[in-house]
């Protein structure tokens, strides 16, 4: 019993993971600022200007994620795994309550809210009795969900220390790359794609060390009809910004 208390714990701890990572990476509640000072330096070279445009580029996209709190965006999940004979399906409501307090709500095909407020995690499910659980049980998600708070809070070089950056397209069609640093949350998490255009992330597809995929679509992704049975190919239409058959 103790043992599957302690995995249920755990499994909590990384949904409650995923939620700031959600939140965070939908809701950039302050604006990213470059600030340099000091003595000039030399000029850079041909290749150090076009990285530090690159890193101007990024720092831009994510000033225009930038929304106040407390902010909310519907959201449509699925979780793919060979374990699963087709891919689990939730949909709802994520919410930036302001620093270190982040909730998930779903509304579909069940009722359950998760929420984090500083290192304590509530977890309901419909009328059942609330689950309470702690992120100090688990170091390594403590470590990314302060990571990405950090990023609502406007402490952006903390998300710099925490994963490597990584750039692809432009502005009006973007999608960023996040590799975690700290090899305890690498053990879990491999890396996380963000995708999006404008101002708006449309999809942010996490690709655990066990090999699951995690596809989660926001905001103007997450509106409109959900086929009976969505498969991957759906999803990645939606990530694109391209009409999905259904």
């Amino acid at each position: 019993m103790r043992g599957a208390s302690g995995a249920l714990a755990r499994a909590v701890s990384l949904a409650a993971a995923a939620t700031a990572a959600y939140c965070a990476l939908a809701f950039a509640a302050h604006a990213v600022h470059a600030v340099s000072a000091g003595a000039a330096a030399p000029a850079p070279s041909a290749g150090a200007a076009g990285a530090a445009s690159r890193g101007s580029e990024l720092d831009a996209i994510l000033h225009g994620l930038a929304r106040p709190a407390p902010s909310s965006t519907p959201f449509i999940e699925a979780r793919f795994s060979s374990l699963l004979s087709r891919p689990l399906v939730v949909s709802g409501e994520l919410r930036y309550l302001g620093p270190g307090s982040l909730e998930r709500i779903v509304r579909k095909p069940y009722s359950e809210s998760a929420a984090i407020h500083g290192s304590a995690v509530t977890v309901r499910r419909g009328s059942a009795t609330p689950r309470h659980f702690s992120l100090e049980q688990a170091p390594q998600m403590r470590s990314l969900v302060a990571s990405f708070s950090a990023l609502l809070s406007g402490e952006v070089a903390n998300l710099r220390s925490a994963f490597a950056l990584d750039l692809h397209g432009t502005e009006s069609d973007w999608t960023i790359g996040l590799t975690p640093i700290d090899p305890r949350v690498h053990a879990n998490i491999r890396s996380i794609l963000v995708s999006g255009s404008g101002t708006e992330p449309r999809c942010l597809t996490t690709y655990q060390a066990n090999a699951d995929i995690d596809v989660l679509l926001l905001a103007g992704a997450a509106r409109g009809q959900i086929p009976a049975e969505p498969d991957r190919k759906w999803f990645e239409a939606r990530c694109r910004g391209t009409p999905a058959k259904e």
